[in-house]
Parts: structure tokens; C-alpha cells; sequence
């Protein structure tokens, strides 16, 4: 991976560390089958609580990314953070309402540190963007903490999650004040990619439980698509994106989210289908519904901020959606034979990853102009 003009520190990495466990573990958590399918409502849950693990972590990269805040008082606000993050993931229970107090306090205590931190940078540096964000996220732990003495627990998570989504959605509202400071992309793009290596890392826990259950040619492809997605997108991250661009960032920021809940969502699937625990039908549409949020977010994010000599026109688009179509009637056939739908998937992501490097992001070379 390409480096960029910022150092990632060995506190940050270890902090992203932490990051990714925990979120790993909410996955695990809350990803219980019951009669055969994970209930719409645990799935919604599962996304809310990871835009509040994403929100707390975006805010404190772009705080990095924008002041390269590497000193003593920066790297002991991360310590605190690291504990209130462990705090935060044990708090998970798939009954939301005994997440109440410890999940909603945690997440008011992240928040108004993040806010101590931009408060701090805007007194020494009186910056727009320090000023805004640490308001905003004052403002927001504040509603967090308002929360947690509303009943009935279905207004006060409400109320809870309003205020996180509105942190979450300040940098797209506030994106004037993120272009008036410009990222630093290169640094921001590798903290992301770093984080999504983790989450990576995370998702062959299924893997390996998978392994541990019976060794099998399944347990093989499983890790094999693993590896595929992952290869996907570090051809997108090494070969697709120029990061010399001064902007402001925010394809970075939101794109990154659905990319994540795709890979823990994806692992997760495949591993309690193999498990026998999630109904066939169900399953083809999941992962299928799945797969094309990773891709239609892997692409989005390649078109954003692309270099010059990839094509990502209307007819890469096409093959992207038409391949999903053609995907999930294979799905909704096979799901029933686990070891022919492994090979079909696997097959399926390997010449998604050839067209991806050949035709999108090397459109130029001999076979493409052969073939395209």
C-alpha cells in the first residue's frame, strides 16, 4: 500500500486495533439465526450501533488526519478512548434494553472527549473546523446523556440515536468547513484501508470457527472469498485512487461504512449457512443484497477519486449490476448444494477481481483494447 505524507503511529494502530475487536465482537453479538434467518430488526440494530462505532472513530481520524495531532496530550486522549471503546463492546447484549446504561454512557463519554479534543486544538489554533465539530459533538453527548433518563426505552434509544446520527452526518452538512481545511487524502485513505485490513482480519474469525467445526473443501473457499474481497479492494487502494486531490474527504468517510458492514455481514452469513443455522432462501438473498453494497461501495468509492487512465463508465456499471442480478438467481438455485454455491462464488468474485483490474483499472492494456 502506498504511503502517505502523515505517519500512523503505533498509538493509532493499536487504537484501530481495539476499534476493530470490538466491532468484531458487536458482529458476533448480535448475528443470532433464529428459525433459519437473522431477524430485521437484529440487522438494523447491527448497522445502528455500528454507525455509533464508526462516528466515534471517524471523528477522531479526521481530527488526526486534518491537525497531525501526534503529541503527548493527543496520544493520552486515544488511551482513554481505547478504554471507553472495550467498555462500549462489552456493554452489547442481543436485549437492547440491558445495553442502556453502559452502551448509551460509554458512547456519551467518547463523544465529549472527542469534543475535549477539538476544543483543545480550537484554543490553540483557532480553527473553524475544531470549533464546529467540537460544539457539535458537546451538543450530541449531551442529547446522549439526556437519553439515558427518558422512558420508555424505545424513545430513549431514539433519542440516543438522533444524536448520534447527527454527529454522523455533520461532516456531509459541515462539508464547506472540511473543504476550507482540506484532507490530507493520502494519510486519511490509509487509515481507512488500515481499519478495513482489520475488519478483514475480523470477518476470518468465521473462518477459522468454521475450520474448527470440520475441516472441508467449504471451509476452504470461505477463506478463499475472504481473500478475494480483500484483494479487490487493495487493487482499488493501490492501483485506482489518486490522493494527491485537495477535497474534503467525505467519499472516504461514507463509503467506508457500508464497506465495512458488508465484509462483517458477509463472514457472518457465510458462516452460520455452512453452520446449517440460516434458511437457504434467505441466505441467497442476503448475501446477494450483500455483495452488490460491497461492490456498488467499492466502485463509488474508486470513481471518486480516480486517476486518470481507469474507465468507470456507464458500461462497468452495467456489468457490475447485471453480474449481481445473474449472481443471485444463482444463489436462489444453489444455496440448497453448499459445495456448488462455494465454487459459484468463488468463481464469481475471481472474475469480478480479473474484470476489476483488467478492464476498469488497466483499460488500456493490449487485451483490453483486444478485447473491449
Amino acid at each position: 500500500m502506498a504511503k502517505s505524507h502523515q505517519s500512523v503511529t503505533m498509538v493509532e494502530l493499536f487504537y484501530d486495533l481495539i476499534f476493530a475487536y470490538a466491532v468484531g465482537r458487536m458482529a458476533q453479538t448480535l448475528a443470532v439465526p433464529v428459525h433459519g434467518m437473522i431477524a430485521p430488526q437484529v440487522l438494523v440494530e447491527f448497522l445502528l450501533m455500528l454507525l455509533v462505532f464508526w462516528t466515534i472513530w471517524t471523528f477522531q481520524t479526521v481530527l488526526i488526519d486534518r491537525f497531525s495531532h501526534h503529541e503527548v496530550t493527543h496520544n493520552l486522549f486515544t488511551l482513554f478512548n481505547m478504554f471507553w471503546v472495550i467498555v462500549l463492546s462489552t456493554a452489547i447484549n442481543p436485549d437492547f434494553a440491558k445495553t442502556k446504561w453502559p452502551f448509551q454512557l460509554s458512547a456519551a463519554i467518547l463523544f465529549l472527549s472527542l469534543a475535549s479534543q477539538y476544543g483543545l486544538l480550537w484554543r490553540r489554533k483557532h480553527s473553524q473546523l475544531a470549533k464546529t465539530f467540537g460544539i457539535t459533538l458537546a451538543a450530541c453527548s449531551f442529547v446522549i446523556l439526556i437519553s439515558l433518563f427518558i422512558k420508555p426505552y424505545t424513545l430513549s434509544f431514539a433519542v440516543f440515536f438522533g444524536g448520534v446520527l447527527a454527529a454522523g452526518l455533520m461532516p456531509l452538512l459541515l462539508r464547506h468547513v472540511l473543504k476550507a481545511t482540506p484532507a490530507d487524502l493520502g494519510n486519511l485513505s490509509t487509515r481507512y484501508s488500515l481499519l478495513v485490513l482489520l475488519i478483514f482480519g475480523e470477518s476470518i474469525i468465521g473462518v477459522a470457527e468454521t475450520i474448527y467445526a470440520g475441516l472441508s473443501l467449504q471451509a476452504g473457499l470461505f477463506f478463499l472469498v475472504v481473500i478475494l474481497l480483500f484483494i479487490a479492494y487493495q487493487l482499488v487502494y493501490d492501483n485506482g485512487l489518486d490522493r494527491r486531490q485537495k477535497t474534503a474527504g467525505l467519499a472516504v468517510i461514507y463509503l467506508q461504512l457500508p464497506l465495512l458492514a458488508a465484509i462483517l455481514s458477509l463472514s457472518t452469513f457465510i458462516h452460520s449457512w455452512l453452520a446449517g443455522l440460516l434458511d437457504p432462501q434467505w441466505f441467497a438473498l442476503a448475501i446477494t443484497v450483500t455483495l452488490a453494497v460491497y461492490y456498488f461501495s467499492l466502485i463509488g468509492y474508486l470513481s471518486a477519486y480516480p486517476v486518470k487512465h481507469i474507465d468507470i463508465g456507464f458500461k462497468r456499471w452495467f456489468y457490475l449490476g447485471f453480474s449481481v442480478l445473474i449472481f443471485g438467481i444463482f444463489s436462489f438455485m444453489t444455496t440448497i448444494m453448499p459445495l456448488p454455491f462455494m465454487f459459484g462464488l468463488t468463481a464469481y468474485l475471481l472474475a469480478n477481481t480479473l474484470y476489476l483490474w483488467q478492464f476498469i483499472l488497466h483499460p488500456n492494456d493490449a487485451m483490453y483494447n483486444k478485447l473491449g
